[in-house]
């Protein structure tokens, strides 16, 4: 009970916190109430970094963002400095269980994040993701398949969400027969875990989803260390039991936070940039038209929905940034990767969703420098499969129509949607490849 007080207290108090830093105009107070990132950003154009009350630091700069992420001198997580960045940023406990976040590869840096990136690396390579493509051409056409022709679905419950969850559970080793628990479990751990949990139930529902999802990891885990099959668990656990630097507990979380982030970003992507196509019906004819143009759109579809809104960088010691700013040791910095990816110094016409961008590809939607998400390779290929064989089986855009009011989801580092319907009209009985 006393705990709970406690914890009553420090929310109602970083609420608090907020709340003034907002009243005042403070950039921290009035991130945190922002509703649109992208418009938030807008409002910071005019310098590129921007300086909280707090301490913190915010920028929607491209150049600043991407010379920070690039740079070995910012860590992945934060050092509460003061009060205000105590109640805001939190501290961080120790647990005996692994933490999806603070025990994975999301959270190291240095030696540690090279030692775990390495052992993971090679189920992410542009080789191996060849292998997979036929897997995920089959399940992408088979998902298209079982949608009857002048119907209306949910886009996200019906095709972006099985596909990627498939794959990644094919990667690890995961029974895709889990999958409902894994969903409900992934979508708590990115839409709290990624904020910050606000509230005490929101504090609770966090801890409960990852220990149950880090339980039923290592139970699988213990699984492969006594059966291994050609999966990347297998493959860790085989590593750590040869004497490998990784331990129980970092495949464990890693693992577990793998299996989040490979299919909740993918998923946003898709379901966020379809509902953007079918804002902008003369893209979505164009690649109608010609499917040779779909990675163009993914590239685009990317830096135009930016699924991880922003994330947040520590200074490891006194640096200063491209446009002066002095930072000190322990100073953090957010980084509003959804204002990086409209920068109009980078990209012309920045608000504007074109097919033909010629550089859309250096968006930094997945991060930049080593932490660059290991998983971006799958997440293109997955995308590329999905709206490829969803323009062969319904080619005629023209009835592709919102059926509904689109769900957003709750949070704000996640842009996504929890229910997309759409009508996609007359199904074509054409089996081309996809």
């Amino acid at each position: 009970m006393q705990s709970e007080l406690r914890s009553n207290l420090y929310f109602a108090s970083s609420r608090a916190l907020i709340k003034a830093l907002k009243w005042v105009g403070d950039p921290l107070g009035r991130l945190e109430y922002a509703t649109d990132m992208v418009a938030f950003a807008e409002t910071l154009r005019f310098k590129a970094v921007h300086k909280s009350i707090s301490g913190l630091l915010l920028s929607a700069d491209y150049q600043v963002c991407r010379d920070v992420l690039k740079s070995p001198n910012w860590r992945t997580l934060p050092e509460a400095n003061s009060v205000f960045e105590k109640l805001y940023l939190g501290t961080i406990a120790d647990s005996e269980k692994a933490d999806p976040f603070l025990d994975s590869i999301i959270a190291k840096d240095g030696t540690d994040h090279a030692r775990i990136r390495k052992a993971i690396q090679p189920a992410f390579s542009q080789g191996i993701l060849q292998n997979w493509r036929l897997s995920a051409e089959k399940i992408a056409q088979e998902l298209v398949d079982e949608i009857q022709e002048n119907t209306h679905i949910d886009f996200v419950e019906s095709l972006a969400t099985p596909l990627p969850l498939a794959m990644i559970c094919e990667i690890l080793g995961v029974p895709f027969a889990d999958r409902n628990m894994l969903t409900s479990w992934g979508r708590t751990l990115a839409i709290i875990g990624l904020d910050g949990p606000r509230t005490t139930q929101e504090k609770n529902e966090l801890a409960q989803a990852s220990d149950a999802l880090t339980s039923y990891i290592a139970d699988l885990l213990a699984d492969k260390k006594r059966d291994p099959q050609e999966d990347l668990l297998s493959v860790l656990a085989t590593a750590a039991n040869d004497g490998d630097s990784l331990t129980d507990r970092e495949i464990i979380a890693t693992a577990s936070f793998l299996l989040v982030a490979g299919f909740e970003t993918t998923v946003n992507l898709l379901s966020v940039g379809t509902l953007v196509l079918l804002e902008h019906r003369n893209v979505l004819t164009q690649v109608a038209a010609n499917h040779e143009l779909i990675p163009n759109l993914v590239d685009e579809a990317l830096r135009f929905v930016t699924p991880v809104q922003y994330t947040a960088r520590t200074a490891d010691s006194n640096l200063i940034l491209s446009d002066g700013t002095h930072v000190r040791r322990g100073q953090t910095i957010v980084l509003l990767l959804a204002g990086a990816n409209r920068d109009p110094a980078v990209f012309d016409c920045p608000n504007a969703f074109l097919i033909g961008r010629e550089n859309a590809r250096k968006n930094i939607a997945f991060g930049y420098g080593a932490h660059h998400c290991i998983g971006a390779l799958l997440a293109r290929l997955e995308a590329e499969t999905l709206w490829r064989a969803l323009l062969v089986r319904f080619p005629d855009v023209d009835t592709w129509t919102l059926g509904g009011t689109p769900h957003v989801l709750p949070g704000k580092t996640i842009r996504g949607l929890d229910y997309l319907p759409i009508y996609l009209g007359k199904k074509s009985l054409c089996n081309r490849d996809i």
